[in-house]
């Protein structure tokens, strides 16, 4: 640290410290509905799974890997362990997932309100544990239900009226818990979705989940009896409880009366991840491994440039100002037709002098330039999920040959024209050494390793789920739906906004054409983005620059342990640390200390952020309940062992 700071302005520092550490945590019980769990706090997640299921089903992997994406340490514990004494558990809060243990013993469900007492936090996901292991439902209601706070899985009562379909309603005061992105949610008896040129939702105010495509989504989930004493986040229009955080002894528990795991294996992963980040982050207050380099927010601008329209409008585009910044993600579909073969109307690659050098210029300037599927867009578009795989391989080959022809650059980026990517694309693009690809499932999540027909993609394969505004995504659909340019511009900061705020990255994607209809929103999108990026919040990332760097954030061993009043943080790579970045929660930690190896470490906000230098190895002390508060920013720290 340098300088020395006067003890008056000292004193100062840490009294401010102090107010804001007392109101972060008569927030935090607020927020969670119940006061902090006494005892020691937890340093890891626990998936909680029958003795006899297979670590390496979907069902548990799907976990695992949003976990890992996420950035908090998971392990995977048997049913068994916690019928036991051991350290199986020792420093884990629990999860229980939907899916996989449907049915259980008494002496489980027991065991499990016996750890919640004594002060463990339990994420309770809809159907664990709603029968016997007969296959009965138990009279009444689910065992489970005072863990829950409300009575549910009610089979006695309804039969089978006991669960069904329901739109999906977010509490006001839950939204920016969840950090469900902008664009996602809607006012009840409105069309558009929330943004910030319109009021702040009230605390209990209903905001609907609207997909892409879609509008308004319905959920299968268990109606609900009861009171709900603790805080509630998402309910159903018919009053059950959706999603709920309360106190039970000295533990807390947060229910979500949805079933995550079955969406996430059918290409909408958006709410287990919003889930298990909140319960990791703001309840249990985990350490995080950033997902993207520096901890700092990241913007992808994907570019479908898929006919002879688009030369006249990417001249436009740079009149705007568009190339000032990037770099971005340029897809081409590179046949001479669009609709129909013969049409004529495609951007016919290999013979368009003017679009070559504007290849040229993208090479150049950095953008990643991509395939756009299959050399018609609108043909291939409509027929790719309906004909044999092998007679839709020869279009994306033909394209990927064009293309890779003008770059002179390998092709590491895909996008399905029309969005339509069947389940055997993703196998097929790895063979060609292609890991990124622009994707209509998994609406509204930063990238991910996406699950279709309930199985993964291969190794090293990353999703890029495209962000909606409501049912919306391109400008044609907002114009042709007549959503007005204040709206979209509103909705474009609020991305950059929400990037730059949670430290992450998220996929926006446009037709040059396009952009014609909103020339405003577009360019006070750019002013707004040029200030992110100038103020060191926001950066422009590729597809392939991001999956790059997430398959090597995979290969980051980290983990952190608790001896001596404090917490240990040891990380290591095969390779370089360099630019991964932890966030630890300020409420849990005082100032960082780094024992091996290089780190910058700042106090952000109600985090410190801790951005690794080269090296392969870095050790950190992370002191807990410290007298006196930490000063606010520490700068180059090194250490050696």
């Amino acid at each position: 640290m340098s300088g020395q700071a006067s003890p008056t302005r000292v004193w100062l520092l840490r009294a401010a410290l102090v107010l804001a550490a007392v109101a972060a945590f008569v927030l935090f019980g607020w927020l969670s509905g119940t006061a902090r769990p006494s005892g020691q706090a937890a340093t890891r997640l626990a998936l909680l799974i029958p003795d006899e299921l297979s670590t390496s089903d979907p069902h548990v992997q799907a976990w695992e890997d949003a976990a890992a994406e996420l950035g908090f340490g998971l392990s995977v514990v048997r049913a068994s362990d916690l019928l036991r004494d051991g350290g199986a558990l020792q420093g884990a809060a629990l999860i229980l997932p939907d899916q996989v243990h449907r049915r259980m013993n008494d002496a489980l469900v027991t065991a499990l309100e016996q750890r919640v007492q004594a002060g463990t936090q339990l994420l309770l996901v809809h159907d664990a544990g709603v029968q016997d292991l007969a296959g009965s439902y138990p009279p009444g209601a689910s065992r489970l239900s005072d863990l829950a706070g409300v009575s549910y899985a009610l089979y006695e009562e309804l039969r089978g009226r006991m669960s069904g379909d329901h739109v999906a309603w977010v509490d006001g005061a839950a939204v920016p818990l969840l950090r469900l992105p902008p664009g996602k949610l809607i006012r009840d008896g409105e069309e558009e979705p929330l943004s910030s040129h319109q009021p702040p939702p009230g605390d209990d105010e209903p905001l609907a989940v609207v997909g892409y495509h879609y509008g308004r989504l319905t959920y299968s989930v268990f109606a609900t009896r009861g009171a709900f004493a603790g805080k509630r986040l998402m309910h159903a229009e018919d009053g059950s409880l959706l999603a709920g955080v309360h106190g039970v002894g000295k533990g807390q528990v947060l229910f979500v009366n949805l079933p995550l795991t079955y969406l996430k294996l059918r290409t909408d992963g958006l709410f287990l991840h919003a889930f298990l980040r909140y319960f990791a982050q703001d309840l249990v207050g985990l350490p995080q491994l950033s997902p993207v380099p520096d901890a700092q927010g990241a913007l992808i601008m994907n570019w479908h440039v898929d006919s002879a329209a688009a030369v006249p409008a990417i001249e436009a585009l740079d009149a705007l100002g568009v190339f000032e910044q990037g770099p971005y993600s340029i897809h081409l579909t590179a046949g001479p037709d669009v609709d129909n073969p013969g049409d004529g109307q495609g951007m016919d690659l290999a013979r368009n002098p003017s679009m070559q050098q504007w290849v040229r210029r993208f090479v150049a300037r950095g953008d990643e330039v991509g395939s756009h599927g299959g050399w018609i867009h609108n043909a291939f578009g409509r027929t790719v999920d309906k004909q044999k795989q092998e007679v839709s391989v020869p279009f994306i080959e033909r394209n990927l040959q064009a293309v890779r022809a003008a770059s002179g650059k390998p092709v590491r980026e895909y996008s399905a024209p029309l969005g339509n990517h069947p389940a055997w694309t993703t196998p097929w693009l790895r063979d060609q050494s292609i890991q990124a690809y622009y994707f209509t499932g998994d609406i509204g999540m930063a990238p991910t390793r996406s699950y279709q027909d309930g199985r993964r993609g291969p190794s090293g394969m990353w999703a890029f789920p495209v962000l909606s505004y409501g049912a919306h995504a391109s400008f044609e659909e907002t114009s042709f739906a007549g959503i007005a340019q204040r709206d979209i511009g509103a909705w474009l900061k609020d991305v950059a906004d929400f990037c730059a705020q949670y430290h992450t990255v998220r996929l926006v994607y446009f037709h040059p054409p396009g952009v014609a209809l909103f020339p405003d929103a577009f360019r006070d999108w750019l002013q707004h983005t040029r200030q992110l990026v100038g103020n060191g919040t926001l950066r422009w990332i590729t597809m392939a620059a991001y999956t790059t760097f997430a398959n090597e954030r995979l290969a980051v061993d980290w983990r952190t342990r608790a001896a001596d009043g404090a917490e240990w943080l040891e990380a290591e790579h095969p390779r370089s640390l360099a630019h991964f970045a932890w966030l630890l929660p300020a409420r849990r930690y005082d100032a960082p200390q780094v024992l091996q190896g290089q780190a910058e470490i700042t106090r952000q906000g109600d985090a410190w952020r801790v951005i690794a230098g080269p090296g392969t190895q870095l050790r950190l002390r992370l002191p807990l309940h410290a007298a006196t508060p930490p000063t606010a920013s520490i700068s180059n720290a090194s250490a050696s062992p």
